[in-house]
């Protein structure tokens, strides 16, 4: 079975907004409603946890959860400090179910597809871990004073890391217990199951698949999302 486990637990400071990001209106509708239509609508997908800021926990029942009747939410749980923490905290409520597979995804991604679902399910089936991600198209410098230039990287090397990243329960419960233990704070999902040096394959993501971090981010979604209703 495969599960979905969306992370909504941030507060969303840069978008310079009283309401958290992940509940801001994306034409009309909360962001997070965005990102949850195509899980709940994925084929793919069994059932949905959703980690939220403890804080938010009125809002995203009174605004997301029960007013768009999502079938497949079981249950949501409260964040952590740091989103790795509430990787944990989402992870944990499925290590009994080892066998089976979690995507996990940003509550703020509200553009990822039933295409990147697809190829992140058929690799993670394969290889037990896969991280979606777009090959770099920029030239990449490397300084290590923010002034001087270093190092020019092999662009052909270097990929973005997105989300959906997808893996076997009993594998990424095993890394995030390790790194919890030994406080090691990784900057996604995939990190933490590298470090323990285990394969994470590639799947291939989207331009469009964007993290709304910035209020400019908000504009760019809300064209993506008009262009794909025409």
């Amino acid at each position: 079975m495969f599960f979905a486990i969306i992370v909504a637990a941030g507060r969303g400071e840069r978008v310079n907004s009283l309401i958290p990001k992940q509940y801001l209106p994306l034409l009309g509708k909360p962001i997070l409603a965005h990102t949850l239509d195509i899980f709940e609508k994925s084929p793919w997908i069994g059932e949905i946890i959703v980690v939220i800021n403890p804080l938010h926990e009125e809002i995203f029942k009174k605004e997301v959860w029960e007013k768009y009747g999502y079938r497949k939410i079981k249950k949501y749980v409260s964040g952590g400090e740091t989103r790795q923490d509430s990787v944990y905290c989402g992870v944990r409520e499925l290590k009994d179910k080892s066998a089976d597979f979690v995507l996990i995804h940003d509550g703020v991604r509200p553009l990822v597809d039933e295409k990147i679902l697809e190829r992140c399910v058929e690799g993670v089936t394969k290889f037990e871990a896969v991280c979606c991600a777009l090959p770099c198209a920029d030239t990449i410098k490397r300084s290590l004073d923010g002034e001087i230039i270093d190092e020019t990287l092999d662009r052909q090397k270097i990929w973005r890391a997105q989300t959906p990243q997808a893996f076997r329960i009993s594998l990424i419960w095993e890394a995030l217990e390790k790194a919890k233990e030994e406080g090691f704070q990784g900057t996604d999902d995939s990190s933490l199951v590298e470090r323990m040096g285990k394969s994470v394959h590639l799947v291939l993501g989207s331009e469009d698949n964007l993290k709304i971090t910035t209020p400019q981010d908000l504009i760019l979604a809300e064209g993506l999302l008009r262009w794909r209703k025409k």
